[in-house]
């Protein structure tokens, strides 16, 4: 029996193929180049990079802004026409004539506003997508050498300061729109008299600076409550994430005791900087107000005096009440933004320059495509280390310690107590690049990526080595469908389970010299046993430094250097020469 197709889903996957469906975005990003920030480059000037940068989104929406905010302006010019022409003579047929251009001049207006609405939104988000993909790029593939893991303080500039320069991407559309309508509020009522339309083009721009002239004092302060804002939630997201280190060195007083001092400090800006917000609004709504109250007192007399019609004045009258709303929302809404904008652009660029800063060097890997394992040392932490080309290697440590020569790891150029060398040379001299296609660091908190089992085990590795990888991280017992989401950062996982994916993705990566922190910690005790067993014949001839407090990992080492002295590890070498 033939299925009978469905005419709903059939018909709207032609119609889809047929018709391009208006202002409907991609089921999925698409590819974006990140900002250019050169240094010294100033925040106005890359907020004006940033809003400048989707010409093909921005640039329509500002044109149907403009037709709604100028045709909302017109509804009292269309409204005293028809009184002076319709009403005052009695012609029915002009009084439905101008009743007809009123209801079109609204279904223009709304449906311009609609879709001026929806290209906004989507411009904001174009903006933000382009600019947390600029940050990411920066953060994470650093060409200065400053390797380490992204702070809170990045986190928070990665929501809120991305957020409000994002939203800098108005400041080509509603403004623009509302200087267009004062612009037509000013020819119509020169057209109804010249004093009117004079005062209008006048005065309008000087309200308009007056009201930027009074906003500087709070745009300084934006920018610095956004730095102390920035600065507690990155505060309170390291906290968080080094909860354990913390636990671990009996400092939960001594990081509260920072964490309340630093909120408290951001409280009283918080406070100071709404007090500023609300001098603001008051002193530009008496700007605003002042003026409209002047130019509304003008028409009024010179409706008195004769010189005005009826409907002129009708129309001078709503003119009047349209100019009102647009020199508010420019002093309420888009002079904050703007400061909003200016302060999140100095961080992003703050941000981009801590994560790009420095020379790139040109120098690159070698032309093999599989780099020799090299000879790493480390010291200064303590009693020397050196792993030899294929060598396993432990090193027990306490948490501070392990944490600190993790992070020298990560980043050679950001601890000057602890050097690391490869073949002989400093580490923090070569070139990140160079560095990098050698030495694999995997931190004990890793992240899953949503997607597959599979998708995370290969990304960045040897998709050849999947199967094996899996393999010597004892994954067997649930990655039989290599194809089965993991979910948003592996949630659908234990965290045994997710711990042996991330060792799989370590592994996969068949690194010359890797280093693996704290692989098993959440793995029971016979898995454990099963990934010390296999590390080692996958690792063979590489280069390996397991830095852990596991007696069973440790075991399985060629040697174990001792940072914690509290008696001998028996290793797998010495297990072997035992009679």
């Amino acid at each position: 029996m033939t299925p009978h197709p469905d005419p709903a889903g059939l018909g709207r996957g032609r119609l889809t193929r047929r018709l391009p469906v208006l202002l409907l975005a991609p089921p999925e990003p698409g590819e974006t180049t990140p900002f250019a920030a050169e240094q010294g480059t100033a925040p106005g000037r890359f907020l004006l990079r940033v809003i400048l940068s989707a010409p093909r989104v921005s640039v329509p929406a500002m044109l149907l802004a403009i037709v709604w905010q100028v045709g909302e302006a017109a509804v009292p010019v269309v409204t005293g026409l028809a009184i002076d022409q319709a009403l005052a003579t009695g012609s029915e047929g002009r009084l439905v004539f101008w009743l007809g251009v009123l209801v079109a001049l609204y279904l223009v207006l709304t449906t311009a506003a609609k879709l001026a609405n929806r290209l906004t939104a989507y411009l904001v988000q174009v903006l933000q997508h382009r600019l947390r993909a600029t940050l990411s790029t920066a953060v994470l593939h650093p060409v200065g050498g400053a390797v380490r893991p992204p702070d809170g303080a990045v986190v928070s500039v990665m929501t809120n300061d991305v957020a409000r320069l994002a939203n800098g991407g108005i400041l080509l559309v509603m403004p623009a729109a509302r200087i267009a309508a004062i612009g037509f509020i000013a020819v119509s009522l020169l057209a109804a008299h010249w004093a009117l339309g004079l005062m209008v083009l006048v005065g309008a721009p000087v309200a308009v600076w007056a009201m930027g002239m009074l906003s500087e004092r709070y745009s300084r302060d934006t920018r610095e409550y956004q730095g102390l804002l920035a600065s507690t939630v990155g505060r309170a997201a390291d906290l968080v994430a080094g909860y354990r280190v913390v636990k671990g060195v009996r400092a939960e007083a001594e990081a509260t005791r920072r964490y309340r001092e630093a909120s408290r400090e951001t409280l009283v800006g918080a406070q100071r900087n709404a007090g500023l917000l609300g001098r603001f609004l008051v002193s530009s709504g008496a700007v605003s107000g002042v003026f409209v109250a002047a130019v509304t007192g003008l028409a009024g007399w010179f409706a008195v005096q004769g010189r005005l019609s009826t409907g002129a004045l009708i129309a001078a009258v709503g003119l009047t009440q349209a100019l009102l709303p647009q020199i508010q929302s420019i002093a309420n809404v888009s002079i904050p933004n703007l400061a909003g904008a200016r302060a999140a652009s100095a961080r992003v660029l703050d941000a981009l320059g801590n994560g790009a800063s420095g020379e790139h060097e040109a120098e690159e890997a070698d032309g093999a495509s599989t780099p020799a394992p090299g000879v790493l040392e480390i010291s200064g932490c303590g009693a020397p280390i050196r792993v030899e080309p294929g060598e396993l290697v432990g090193v027990r440590a306490g948490d501070r310690t392990a944490a600190r020569i993790v992070g020298a790891l990560l980043s050679p150029r950001a601890d000057d107590e602890i050097e690391v060398r490869l073949d002989g040379r400093a580490a923090r001299e070569l070139s990140p690049v160079h560095y990098r296609s050698r030495v694999t660091v995997a931190p004990h908190r890793a992240t899953l990526f949503t997607g597959t089992i599979r998708d995370n085990v290969t990304v960045g590795g040897r998709p050849e080595l999947f199967e094996s990888a899996c393999e010597a991280a004892a994954c067997g017992d649930f990655a039989a469908d290599a194809d089965s989401p993991v979910g948003e950062d592996g949630n659908r996982l234990s965290g045994g389970q997710r711990q042996r994916i991330a060792l799989a993705r370590a592994l996969a990566t068949d690194a010359p010299v890797l280093v693996l922190h704290d692989p098993t910690t959440a793995v029971d005790p016979v898995t454990e046993q099963a990934v010390a067993e296999r590390l080692a014949d996958f690792r063979s001839g590489r280069s390996t430094l397991v830095i852990a407090s596991s007696p069973v990992l440790l075991g399985a080492c060629d040697r174990v250097v001792d940072h914690l002295g509290d008696g001998p590890v028996r290793t797998a070498r010495e297990r072997s020469m035992a009679p």
